[in-house]
């Protein structure tokens, strides 16, 4: 079965964007086949920067299914408006996940601090950031080498009241757009049950994807 035939319908998908000036951003939309091997892919308003945008080269756009993720890199044939692109796959792949971590947008309490220093300085996110039971992506001031372990703590406020304090490492930076500078963290020292409470604080906010849904085609 081809990636595209998931899309028959409107499906949430994280899709990674070329810049101009380097760099990539990284953005959630709604994805749906037109005609194969084409698609079309709907932003909320405001979110995209089409001056910035790196036309000429491929962009990777990812969604989950049954436990695996298909990729798609795919090409921008033409800006259809301001908040949506028309694409044309030009391959895709499938990775199956070691576990069925769904990741979702969430506006929590984050800090982070590096686990190097000697009196380290903890930084507090004030953006949304992105968390599964497998890991989080979240906006930095600083650069960040992979393999760098940092500590966090995050806040849960759902289904109950829950502080998180475990240890993660970096596994890829995203430089440059809108968002600025972010980074894909694996939890590297997490305990069971934060990891559970994680995991159904993710199925409670799942909701906000169909909420984006709604968005986007109201829009």
């Amino acid at each position: 079965m081809s990636a595209l035939d998931h899309l028959k319908e409107y499906r949430v998908v994280r899709v990674v964007l070329p810049l101009q000036e380097g760099g990539q951003q990284l953005i959630d939309g709604v994805a749906k086949t037109t005609t194969p091997p084409q698609l079309e892919i709907t932003f909320l308003p405001d979110q995209l920067d089409m001056d910035a945008l790196s036309k000429d080269e491929a962009c990777q756009v990812a969604f989950d299914v049954a436990g695996a993720t298909k990729s798609i890199r795919a090409k921008i044939l033409s800006v259809l408006s301001d908040a949506k692109l028309q694409l044309e796959m030009v391959e895709s792949f499938t990775h199956v996940q070691k576990r069925a971590y769904f990741r979702v947008d969430a506006d929590l309490s984050v800090s982070y601090w590096m686990l190097a220093e000697g009196n380290p300085l903890a930084r507090s996110i004030h953006t949304p950031v992105n968390i599964s039971g497998g890991g989080l992506r979240v906006p930095v001031d600083e650069p960040l080498k992979d393999g760098t372990e940092i500590g966090l703590e995050i806040i849960l406020d759902a289904p109950e009241p829950r502080v998180v304090e475990c240890a993660a490492q970096v596994v890829r930076t995203y430089d440059g757009g809108p968002t600025g500078r972010q980074v894909a963290l694996s939890f590297v020292d997490l305990e069971e049950e934060d990891q559970d409470a994680i995991v159904a604080y993710c199925l409670a906010e799942q909701r906000k994807q169909l909420r984006l849904k709604v968005q986007v085609l109201g829009s």
